[in-house]
């Protein structure tokens, strides 16, 4: 296990859980003391658990800090068979509650609470969403990509954005010469262009891992992340909302810039079908909140935790 790559280098301990279909998770311990409450963290796709390293850092002052890597993402390894089977919303969510059981078996009675971030707060919501009770004291959702109906009128937006995303993430390239040829790259493209320079080297670190040939090759494949773009397009949770009986804390970019993704859009409308939920907005940022504003996102969690 030695040889494993590692999206979290600098985590001060690791294990991993195996799920019901093999799947093996990489499960980081960031930091903190042992006798503050636990928080676990999750990533966006195409991402991973030391993308969000120096923010993890930072969180580890309040908090006993746990991360993952989700399937198709930095350290995991996945079954072979058809990707929207593999990667479908309802595998993502099982695989949360997987990781989430495994850190209370570890903790005891110690609070466990989650900030998920894209990917990993539609697990939640998913999960949620299932009817069983989630796992977590309180739960923190950044933005889940939650795809409105036909009939909303995020829909068109959501509609034209999330098929570019789809088209973009299966022509990635997915071998680099090392992590600064990717940093050079992404510092001057898109939302990257937004991103604090420690949370987006981190990031370029994380995504890479070595290849055979002397290089690096992207941990989600383009055909993963175009996978997991589309099945989360292709889902029904939308309409499973108002089910949900959880208290989920949602956190939304600014739906009045001028370039906002759709999901910022989308937010108070998902919000407004959770009974329980409540909606804090952030003004200046984007889907990427965490990269662009993480010290505003850690204020916040202090705030709802």
């Amino acid at each position: 296990m030695s040889q494993r790559f590692l999206s979290l280098r600098d985590a001060v301990d690791w294990f991993e859980v195996t799920v019901s279909d093999g799947a093996r998770l990489p499960i980081y311990e960031a930091g903190g003391a042992q006798s503050v409450p636990a928080l676990l963290v999750g990533h966006a796709n195409g991402l991973a658990a030391g993308s969000y390293g120096p923010w993890l850092r930072d969180l580890a002052r309040d908090f006993r800090v746990f991360a993952f890597d989700a399937r198709g993402h930095g350290g995991s390894s996945w079954p072979e068979g058809p990707l929207e089977m593999v990667f479908s919303v309802d595998r993502l969510a099982e695989d949360l509650a997987a990781i989430a059981a495994e850190l209370r078996g570890r903790l005891g009675r110690v609070p466990l609470h989650f900030a998920g971030h894209s990917l990993a707060a539609a697990a939640a919501v998913r999960l949620a969403a299932s009817g069983a009770p989630l796992p977590f004291d309180r739960v923190t959702l950044f933005e889940p990509p939650i795809f409105p109906p036909r009939q909303a009128p995020t829909y068109p937006e959501a509609t034209e954005q999330q098929e570019r995303l789809i088209r973009g993430a299966a022509r990635r390239q997915a071998r680099w010469e090392n992590p600064e040829a990717l940093l050079a790259y992404l510092r001057t493209r898109g939302v990257f262009r937004s991103f604090v320079p420690e949370m987006l080297e981190a990031h370029c670190r994380a995504a890479l891992k070595p290849d055979e040939a002397g290089g690096c090759v992207l941990c989600c494949p383009p055909a993963v992340e175009s996978t997991i773009f589309a099945v989360h397009r292709d889902a029904d949770t939308w309409q499973r909302l108002p089910k949900i009986q959880e208290q989920l804390h949602l956190v939304s970019g600014d739906p009045d810039a001028s370039d906002r993704d759709w999901v910022s859009g989308a937010m108070g409308g998902i919000a407004a079908r959770i009974p329980g939920a409540d909606l804090t907005v952030l003004p200046g940022t984007g889907h990427m909140m965490i990269f662009q504003q993480p010290d505003d996102c850690r204020q916040l969690l202090l705030r709802t935790v």
